[in-house]
């Protein structure tokens, strides 16, 4: 039976029948009900709110922040991260103000030299992965666990600033955060406390970094991203404590200060909860766009080999259209939820139009807006080439990915190093087994070892 023939045939008060079943064929099967969704109810109400499955209202709602806040998870994201940060908040107060000051600090001038950064880290990863399986007999190792989220981890050491900090930590502590805020769904109190707790740990941990790079200087140094950056330049004593302290991110943000009269202080604190904020909006989801793009393009094999030729190029544009559309097939963020504060009429002057009251949570479905067939053009087709307007892989709007130049460069090169290295590939008849491991997280991905880069 048809998704929405069987809901409807649940009466309206037995709200959590309704919500079993949309949650039960979602779960079974999200993009045919997402599908049937956008040609037959675009915009549905439930009761756990109303889902927006076309790309015309999907942006809508994402560009129209005083309208459709970030409510409904902004409080448990402060929560976790134990102070404000631009992902929970809309306006000026905050999320302007810091989002502002991230575009400098993740600023285009990155790509180049993180892309270099990244290919260096994976290069050695892919070596470590192959060696280990190679002297432990096996002809395999787990992509997850031995190259993607190690890789990750590596380049928010070295971008970020994440100075001393354990690979482990890091992966770990974001990922009971990411999930506490964003995942947790039913508020499970046990998921939530665990990520409050992963939050206050990794505010500690940074608080020391920053302690100990305050006690070494904050001058500009020698590039751990492979150049000064957009804090670059040299002290004008050319002290040496000075150039003993990266230029990575951190370092910007230590070195950084704000014009008179823009409402709030640049202290430590707040340099805290930036940087613990980007950990938690990159790490996870560059190490699961990292699987499932991979997975995506393993899925297609002429795609596959159309990409490793791509791949061989030494102008990545053309490669990284594989890897974006990839993504869209598989997004990071298929769904974000918004709160509406005010009385408004969503998709206005169409026969969709819906009044929408105060207190009403939006889903807004990214994964359904890319396959909107009167807008996107062929969309269950595979094509590399598609215009970046169709892709919202990165998000839209006001809350768009504000790591989205890095992240650029991060995940495609992070597929790309893999596709340079001969017998390094998805297990065949294998290629689709992504485990979850009963998490909302790729865990396992088995791919074939093939050989070191100096064999």
């Amino acid at each position: 039976m048809e998704f929405l023939a069987e809901y409807d045939a649940i009466p309206t008060a037995d709200a959590p029948g309704r919500v079993g079943l949309l949650r039960r064929r979602m779960k079974a099967d999200g993009p045919a009900l997402l599908r049937e969704l956008r040609e037959r109810r675009p915009v549905f109400v439930t009761p756990v709110g109303v889902f927006v499955t076309r790309m015309a209202d999907v942006m809508e709602v994402l560009s129209t922040p005083d309208v459709f806040t970030v409510g409904v998870y902004g409080p448990a994201l402060e929560e976790a991260l134990h102070g404000p940060f631009m992902l929970a908040r809309d306006g000026a107060d905050v999320h302007w103000h810091d989002r502002a000051h991230a575009q400098l600090m993740l600023p285009a001038e990155d790509v180049a030299p993180v892309r270099r950064l990244t290919a260096r880290i994976a290069d050695d990863a892919l070596d470590r992965a192959v060696a280990v399986a190679r002297m432990e007999g096996r002809t395999t190792f787990d992509y997850v666990q031995e190259y993607a989220a190690p890789v990750a981890a590596r380049v928010a050491r070295e971008y970020l600033g994440f100075t001393d900090v354990p690979e482990e930590t890091l992966h770990t502590l974001s990922q009971r955060v990411q999930r506490a805020v964003f995942v947790n769904q039913e508020r499970d109190p046990e998921v939530h406390a665990s990520g409050v707790a992963a939050g206050k740990e990794l505010h500690d941990v940074v608080a020391g970094v920053i302690a100990r790079r305050r006690a070494v200087g904050t001058g500009p140094g020698t590039g751990a991203a492979g150049g000064t950056g957009a804090a670059g330049g040299r002290p004008a004593d050319g002290s040496a404590q000075h150039e003993a302290t990266p230029d990575d991110v951190l370092g910007r943000m230590l070195r950084a200060s704000l014009p008179p009269g823009t409402g709030r202080e640049l202290d430590d604190e707040r340099i805290n909860h930036q940087l613990v904020g980007y950990l938690i909006g990159y790490q996870q989801n560059a190490a699961q766009c990292a699987a499932t793009a991979l997975k995506e393009l393993a899925s297609r094999p002429d795609e596959l080999a159309r990409a490793e030729r791509a791949a061989a190029d030494e102008d990545t544009a053309v490669f990284d259209g594989y890897v974006w559309e990839a993504l869209r097939f598989h997004p990071f963020v298929p769904s974000t939820p918004r709160l509406c504060v005010r009385d408004h009429v969503l998709a206005a002057g169409t026969p969709r139009a819906t009044p929408l009251a105060p207190g009403t949570v939006v889903h807004a479905h990214l994964a359904s807006a890319m396959f909107d067939g009167t807008v996107v053009e062929e969309p269950y087709a595979f094509r590399p080439d598609r215009t970046p307007v169709h892709n919202l892989v990165l998000g839209h709007g006001a809350h768009d990915c504000v790591g989205k130049y890095p992240a650029r460069a991060i995940v495609p090169e992070t597929v790309r190093r893999v596709l340079l290295r001969p017998g390094v590939r998805p297990l065949p008849g294998a290629v689709r087994d992504l485990d979850y491991a009963g998490t909302p997280y790729p865990q396992h991905y088995t791919v074939t070892a093939g050989a070191t880069a100096s064999s």
